[in-house]
């Protein structure tokens, strides 16, 4: 069954349906917003929060021929994590062997036999722009489409795709390198 069909089921007071779309996209969700807080017990708390809300909204939702679930789920986790900065007025500091320990569990840095390179991998991300990571991570990571992160983020299409070459671009080759390894590993 498609994310829309479950949504008009949902929509039609067969909310028991939602849960096939929560076991579809909470690693995901919780995924995405861990790279952007570093932080578990926020990440988890902020995750219910999307899919309580994406809940409550579910007839808010479109459903035409174009909709994308996909993108409006990561909307409202993005939506989370805004409010979550603009309450904290300060970005949680980045505990790294905290996101190795979940890289390893989750089999990402699996054949990366160096936690040093790992670490400078994390490290060049902090010198990103916060935008520019956030758009880079959506379209490596979670491989989502440019027109998705765009519905994210509201850039633009091509903004995004010019933010995310010029950010490769400027990447080291040797972690370049390393970061497409890790990706292959996801």
């Amino acid at each position: 069954m498609t994310d829309i069909e479950i949504v008009t089921l949902c929509q039609n007071w067969q909310l028991d349906s939602f849960w096939e779309l929560y076991e579809r996209y909470v690693d995901k969700i919780y995924k995405f917003i861990y790279l952007k807080t570093y932080d578990t017990d926020l990440s988890q708390d902020l995750t219910s929060q999307t899919f309580l809300k994406a809940l409550d909204n579910i007839n808010k939702f479109k459903v035409e021929e174009n909709a994308n679930f996909n993108a409006w789920i990561y909307r409202i986790a993005y939506n989370l994590i805004v409010d979550n900065y603009k309450k904290e007025e300060k970005k949680s500091t980045t505990n790294i062997d905290e996101i190795l320990e979940i890289w390893y569990s989750l089999d990402f840095a699996q054949d990366i036999d160096n936690k040093d390179k790992l670490k400078e991998i994390l490290n060049y991300f902090d010198t990103l722009k916060e935008k520019h990571k956030q758009i880079l991570l959506m379209r490596l990571w979670e491989d989502l489409s440019y027109k998705e992160i765009s519905e994210i983020t509201w850039e633009s299409v091509a903004n995004c795709k010019k933010i995310v070459s010029r950010t490769l671009a400027k990447i080291p080759s040797e972690l370049m390198t390393l970061l497409f390894i890790l990706l292959l590993n996801i």
